[in-house]
């Protein structure tokens, strides 16, 4: 890996990032101290805003330059004061000065508790010298087992985070009963059908395999066996006033503790579709909801390809080609965002079929 004076990074094998979220009291510190300080293996660069907050063990720090400090487990933790993009170059260009020997092969990004991840990630995947060294591997986000709930409702922030993660880990779980575990569990998987749920005390789970999530590879999602339509399932058992009416309206935010404004819809079909149809509605989908679509995922089922095709999007990012394998019995596709309209939703996933 090389860095230029242009600021340009060319690179043969993309760095896996993870993303790092959870709203304020979720855990975050924890968690990161736990990968700064622990002999888990890994050489992980951790990037966060003020590493001074974190208080790591003047004992476990091996040497430090200006915002970079060099720990004893092999990690390196790195400050951010300004921009983003800058501070991951930088990083970038240490890693081929400072540790060829010993370089690390994963960056942490700990975003905010008030940070929404879309602009991060697109970050990621738009400026060309970050989207040639780096590659988002996936988004953790961290929640409280008790207030995660009321902060669905209370913060739109919390609700982005759920919405936007592959994994989520719910945190605090000694601090929960069985019924409010389970009021967690079924308010995150109404506005995210898709995320992987760990659950966990204290942030105390591998770090490697916690990390290490995978996104960008089309077998990571298995949406030919996911119950997708289990949070249809869990919302159409609330009282009346959560649902969404006929009109494919939304109902604004109750005292009864359900976000109507971001939700999880998938969308089956055993039909084959034709994928020019599909182009052209997906890309007018994303032109036209662009910020408000958090997540698209899709593995599917086209006419003539005897590939299965693979469609992931986020933010104002969306791809679409072929994936491994043969494709599917079945085409799933899943949107997550905000004031979805499921009617108008399902006419553009019908229109796409021969």
């Amino acid at each position: 890996m090389e860095s230029n004076q242009s600021g340009k990074v060319d690179s043969s094998s993309p760095l896996p990032v993870t993303l790092l979220t959870g709203f304020l009291g979720a855990g975050k510190t924890t968690l990161v101290n736990r990968i700064l300080s622990e002999r888990h293996g890994e050489r992980i660069a951790v990037v966060v805003n003020e590493y001074g907050e974190l208080g790591i063990d003047g004992s476990l720090v091996v040497s430090s330059a200006d915002e970079l400090v060099q720990l004893a487990n092999g990690c390196v933790c790195c400050t951010v004061r300004g921009d983003l993009q800058q501070s991951l170059i930088q990083l970038l260009d240490a890693r081929t000065r400072r540790f060829r020997k010993k370089p690390f092969d994963r960056i942490l990004i700990e975003a905010s508790g008030l940070a929404a991840p879309g602009p991060i990630a697109q970050t990621l995947a738009i400026d060309p010298a970050l989207r040639a060294a780096l590659r988002l591997d996936g988004i953790l986000t961290l929640a409280h087992a008790v207030n995660l709930p009321r902060q669905l409702v209370e913060h739109p922030e919390a609700a982005q985070q759920v919405a936007y993660a592959d994994r989520l880990l719910i945190n605090h779980a000694d601090r929960a009963s069985e019924e409010q575990l389970a009021a967690c569990r079924a308010s995150a998987a109404r506005h995210n059908s898709l995320a992987e749920v760990l659950v966990a005390s204290h942030a105390q789970l591998a770090v490697g395999p916690l990390l290490n999530v995978g996104t960008t590879r089309d077998t990571y999602w298995d949406l030919e066996a996911r119950d997708l339509d289990q949070p249809a399932s869990a919302l159409s058992s609330l009282p009346s006033e959560h649902k969404h009416d006929n009109e494919g309206k939304h109902g604004t935010l109750g005292e009864h503790g359900h976000d109507a404004h971001v939700s999880s819809i998938a969308l089956r079909s055993d039909q084959e579709l034709e994928l020019p149809k599909l182009k052209i509605w997906l890309q007018f989908l994303t032109n036209r909801r662009s910020h408000d679509l958090y997540r698209v995922k899709g593995i599917l089922r086209c006419t003539g390809i005897p590939n299965r095709v693979i469609v992931q999007g986020m933010y104002e990012w969306l791809e679409l080609g072929p994936g491994e394998g043969a494709r599917p019995e079945q085409s799933a596709l899943v949107l997550i965002g905000k004031d979805l309209d499921r009617e108008e939703i399902e006419r553009g996933w019908a229109a796409c079929h021969g």
